[in-house]
């Protein structure tokens, strides 16, 4: 029993991120594995997300959906929670069909979604609509083992009205490195680019560069690490922070940096 235990959380969470585990024969696969829409108050809006079946065998599918939340330290993962559990949960919006088939060996199927908005919407909702096979029987050590395959399809419903808002700060000196913290004050999920460069006081820049992605949930903070060259030599530098927000919205932060002749570096000011 614990070896079964084992292999099926293991394939439940390769699978519930879009990884396919098992045999050839049980591949899945989703043309369109995100779906972000900006809406109204009181829209209805449809669309439609094509599965298929990658292998030579046909398989029975069922979609179901469930929520979702970013988990700290915010580099993506995620953890899935039952429909209409989570605060942003939009399962009480989305409708789908058909909710149960059987997908032709190197097949494909369509599933039309629904998304009836409320009147009065407020911050981001969100949720993945899972497809789920179950595979053949394997015998592992004498024991029937049933593996579960998913993958899902993320759905990001935000009112065209939202909040945007975010700051850069806790700026400090970690050995080698800037850290800092990427705080979303705003009312839906921030996924920024943020990029960097270092410039010198003649404005010549030195060494750019970008960060790496988080997925910060409203309200929430996610730390980023820019890495200094320890060659820099004696001077005062620029350190310039800028985080894409997409739709024109950007975050800057500009930090400035002095190294003595001792080699000794800290930070002297700050500003947006």
């Amino acid at each position: 029993m614990i070896i079964r235990s084992i292999l099926l959380a293991l394939c439940a969470l390769l699978c519930s991120v879009g990884l396919l585990t098992g045999e050839a024969k049980a591949q899945l696969f989703l043309e369109n594995a995100k779906v972000s829409l900006a809406v109204s108050g009181g829209e209805h809006l449809n669309g439609f997300v094509i599965i298929h079946n990658t292998s030579s065998q046909q398989g029975n599918i069922r979609v179901y959906w469930e929520d979702f939340e970013y988990q700290p330290p915010y580099d993506g993962s995620k953890k899935f929670l039952p429909a209409g559990t989570a605060p942003g949960s939009a399962s009480q919006w989305v409708t789908f069909s058909p909710q149960v088939f059987t997908l032709p060996a190197m097949g494909q199927q369509r599933v039309d979604y629904t998304v009836a908005v409320p009147s009065v919407i407020q911050g981001g909702h969100y949720g993945v609509l899972f497809f789920e096979r179950s595979s053949d029987q394997t015998k592992v050590e004498k024991e029937d083992v049933s593996i579960v395959m998913r993958v899902g399809c993320l759905f990001f419903i935000e009112p065209t009205n939202k909040s945007k808002k975010a700051a850069l700060q806790d700026i400090e000196l970690k050995a080698n490195s800037i850290t800092a913290n990427f705080v979303n004050h705003g009312d839906v999920v921030l996924i920024p680019h943020t990029t960097y460069y270092i410039m010198q006081e003649d404005g010549l820049v030195l060494n750019r560069g970008e960060s790496k992605k988080v997925y910060v949930p409203p309200q929430a903070a996610a730390s980023l690490e820019v890495p200094l060259d320890q060659k820099l030599k004696a001077g005062r530098f620029t350190l310039v922070l800028n985080s894409d927000l997409d739709e024109g919205d950007v975050v800057v932060k500009e930090i400035g940096l002095l190294k003595d002749e001792s080699g000794r570096l800290t930070i002297e000011n700050s500003r947006d």
